[in-house]
């Protein structure tokens, strides 16, 4: 294999480059990092480069035929991928970055190398956005599915259960559904080993995707099945094997099993021919590389990406600069001040400003919070993981259920929660504002505070709750809190418009 010129030239700087990437967005890459290091779930990144470096050097021999050619395309996305970071930057969405920052090697090689060589080496380039560590999106409703293949198999057992959120209650004994029995370990991993295995073992498009379908909806059935057999186990045990830590030993062997059957399932269509030689741009009369239009591209894409953080630092210092904020006071017409009726409080971190009021009318009791951010950061974020009105498992507050509730007579909807601690069940209602109005759409509020932050406005924000108690059903209160609403939401509105402006 002979090495021109050319790529004696674009090699050690492209190289220097994508450093030189990494070093202007090195919190991104280290908040990448410390993901792995802190999350079981997503410490499969560490191999996701190392394969991709290895992909790459099997297309050694048919790189050499190529000669590197800049790319105003690649130049331009970019640009466009690092303004994708700005925006995840300036309205805190971290996997926005890291997604952002991933799509820019890719990128930063087309804009170097030219389409000839992105064409070879495609896949382990796109290979690399697996690294990113994204899933916690899929915990919730993943849980879900796994409380209700459980009940649905137990009842079809035989088995008694009452389901009360995510615990469930049979004759023996009281099983929780929490993060770790969601299978979003063992999806992640699936469809990591799925995505490779269909690019090493198939070349037709149809059979890889078909595999890395399998490689998604297996793991999720499969994990039903698990967790199905795990409470059996301990049924039948009388509780004495599948319980505590071994019944999550025994989820990874099943789980090593299922993906052994789906390797071997697949391997019956695996397609031993390689592809026919790629098609790639040589000529004989192909011009050599520009060495001085190479270093101007690759300093242009570093100023290009630079640009990014510096915009973003100057924003957060201009808005570091806003006074403290005091949250304005507001009464609500025909209702009386009460005393506290529960200590629960919301899950929603560190907000500038906020304030729980407690409240009756005609003898019925609710209450009224409002979290207030103004120059949000990782640690004072309106809208981030974790926030919430309380957590899905613990020994504190638990939250059994959400859904929206669209209200009558209102132009907007409202987040719906159960909430409930040992014997105490409260109803919750809460939405968002931004400035621009209310909404309970996240990736609105989060593009609307984005805006403003990007035009160098403040980035006030709020989350409004309103709760109330209930016995068993959650009817009155909600009616409780829809008579709530209806009379507090002119104040409400004075209220924070009234802080924005101090």
């Amino acid at each position: 294999m002979k090495i021109t010129s050319s790529w004696r030239v674009a090699l050690p700087i492209t190289v220097l480059t994508l450093l030189g990437l990494t070093a202007v967005f090195f919190d991104t890459a280290r908040s990448i990092v410390n993901i792995w290091n802190n999350y079981e779930t997503f410490t499969h990144g560490y191999i996701i480069l190392p394969i991709s470096l290895w992909l790459i050097w099997q297309q050694r021999a048919t790189l050499a035929q190529v000669t590197p050619r800049t790319s105003w395309f690649g130049l331009f996305a970019l640009i466009v991928i690092v303004f994708i970071w700005l925006l995840g930057r300036l309205s805190g969405a971290q996997v926005v970055q890291q997604y952002a920052f991933a799509a820019m090697i890719p990128a930063t090689v087309l804009a170097l190398l030219g389409w000839s060589v992105v064409r070879i080496i495609r896949f382990p380039l796109l290979f690399l956005l697996l690294g990113v560590p994204f899933g916690d999106a899929f915990i919730e409703p993943l849980m879900n599915q796994t409380a209700d293949f459980t009940v649905a198999a137990l009842q079809l057992t035989g088995i008694p259960v009452f389901r009360e959120g995510n615990t469930l209650t049979i004759p023996s004994g009281v099983w929780s559904v929490v993060e770790a029995c969601s299978g979003v370990r063992y999806l992640i991993a699936s469809v990591t080993l799925g995505i490779i295995y269909a690019y090493l073992t198939y070349r037709s498009g149809w059979r890889q995707l078909v595999f890395i379908l399998a490689s998604i909806v297996v793991p999720i059935i499969a994990n039903g099945m698990r967790a199905y057999m795990i409470v059996m186990i301990g049924h039948l045990s009388n509780m004495e094997y599948a319980v505590g830590v071994d019944h999550l030993i025994y989820g990874w062997i099943f789980f090593g099993v299922v993906m052994l059957i789906l390797f071997w399932v697949g391997s019956f269509w695996r397609e031993d021919t390689l592809p026919a030689k790629l098609q790639t741009e040589v000529q004989t009369h192909a011009p050599q590389l520009n060495a001085w239009c190479f270093l101007g591209f690759a300093i242009a894409a570093l100023a290009a990406a630079s640009a990014g953080p510096a915009y973003s630092e100057i924003v957060s210092r201009t808005l570091a600069r806003q006074a403290p904020v005091t949250l304005a006071t507001g009464d609500i017409t025909g209702w009386q001040r009460a005393d506290a009726f529960t200590d629960w409080r919301p899950e929603f971190k560190n907000p500038a400003a906020e304030q729980m009021r407690f409240v009756q009318q005609n003898g019925v009791s609710a209450g009224l919070y409002i979290g207030y951010y103004r120059n949000q950061t990782k640690q004072s974020e309106l809208i981030t993981y974790g926030n919430g009105l309380a957590r899905l498992e613990g020994n504190q507050w638990r939250r059994l259920y959400e859904s929206m509730r669209t209200l009558p007579n209102d132009p907007f909807s409202v987040r719906q929660n159960i909430l409930a601690h040992g014997n105490e069940r409260l109803l919750g209602w809460y939405w968002y504002w931004t400035g621009a109005g209310f909404t309970t759409n996240i990736y609105v509020a989060k593009a609307a505070l984005a805006l403003n932050r990007l035009l160098m406005r403040p980035d006030d924000g709020a989350v409004i709750i309103v709760f109330a108690p209930f016995a068993e059903r959650p009817d009155t209160a909600a009616a409780t809190l829809r008579k709530l609403v209806q009379d507090s939401l002119p104040s409400i509105r004075q209220q924070l418009e009234a802080t924005r402006r101090r």
